[in-house]
C-alpha cells in the first residue's frame, strides 16, 4: 500500500516540552532541576513518567492534581514551543505531498495551544480528543482515520520507542524514531528502531524513500 500520511507525535517530537515541566516545577514549587532530574530517573527505569507527582506530593491523585494545576497555571501556547527544524520539515512535506497528521499523548488544553500555532498541517488531535491514548491499538486506527487514511498508509514519527515505533508498528504503521528529548536519547540504540533520525530536517529524504519503495 501506498505511504501516503505522516503522523507525528507532538511532545518532545515537534514541541519542546521544557516550558510545560517548568510549569509544573514552579505549580509544585519545586526547582526545576530537581523535578528534571526526577523526570529522567523514571524515563530511565521504564516507570510511568506522571509517578513523579508522587515524588513531591506522595498519594497525591494525578488527574486532580492536573485539573488543580491547570485550574492556576494554565496551558498556552507559549508552552507549545517548536523545535527549530519543524516549520521547515512540515513545509517540505507539503511541497512533497504528503498528508500531515499532528496528535500525542495530550489533553485537550495543549492541542488547541498548538492549534494556535497554525502549523501546515491537515490535522492536529490528540488523544484527550480521540478518546483513546498511544500504545493502546486504538489509538492509531482513531489518528488514521482521522486523516481518511489506512494505518498501512501511515509513517507514524516520534521519540518513545514504546509509543512511537513499537505501538504504531504494531497498528500497521511505519514507525520513525526521533533522537530527541529524553526517551528519545535514553533509548536510542533500542533494537526495536528500524528507521531513525536526529533531526526532522532529514526526515523529507527518509520519507521520499520510504515511499517510493512502497
Amino acid at each position: 500500500m501506498t505511504l501516503t500520511t505522516v503522523v507525528f507525535d507532538l511532545g518532545e517530537t515537534l514541541v519542546d516540552e521544557t516550558p510545560l515541566w517548568q510549569g509544573w516545577a514552579d505549580y509544585l514549587g519545586v526547582p526545576a532541576f530537581t523535578l528534571f532530574g526526577v523526570l529522567g530517573g523514571l524515563v530511565a527505569r521504564g516507570q510511568d513518567h506522571q509517578d513523579f507527582l508522587q515524588a513531591f506530593r506522595p498519594g497525591a491523585d494525578w488527574a486532580t492534581t492536573r485539573d488543580a494545576k491547570e485550574e492556576q497555571l494554565p496551558w498556552g501556547a507559549g508552552e507549545a514551543l517548536l523545535y527549530p527544524d519543524v516549520l521547515a520539515c512540515l513545509g517540505q512535506l507539503r511541497r512533497d505531498g504528503w498528508r500531515i497528521v499532528v496528535g500525542g499523548n495530550q489533553p485537550a488544553a495543549f492541542q488547541r495551544a498548538v492549534e494556535l500555532l497554525d502549523l501546515p498541517v491537515d490535522v492536529v488531535t490528540s488523544s484527550a480528543e480521540l478518546g483513546i491514548a498511544k500504545p493502546a491499538p486504538g489509538f492509531y486506527a482513531a489518528i488514521a482515520a482521522r486523516a481518511a487514511a489506512e494505518p498501512e498508509e501511515c509513517v507514524h514519527v516520534g521519540d518513545r520507542v514504546d509509543n512511537d515505533v513499537v505501538g504504531a508498528s504494531a497498528a500497521g504503521m511505519t514507525a520513525i524514531h526521533v533522537v530527541r528529548g529524553p526517551w528519545g536519547h535514553l533509548f536510542a540504540d533500542d533494537p526495536a528502531i528500524g528507521h531513525q533520525v536526529r533531526s526532522l530536517d532529514a526526515l523529507p529524504a527518509l520519507l521520499a524513500s520510504l515511499r517510493s519503495s512502497s
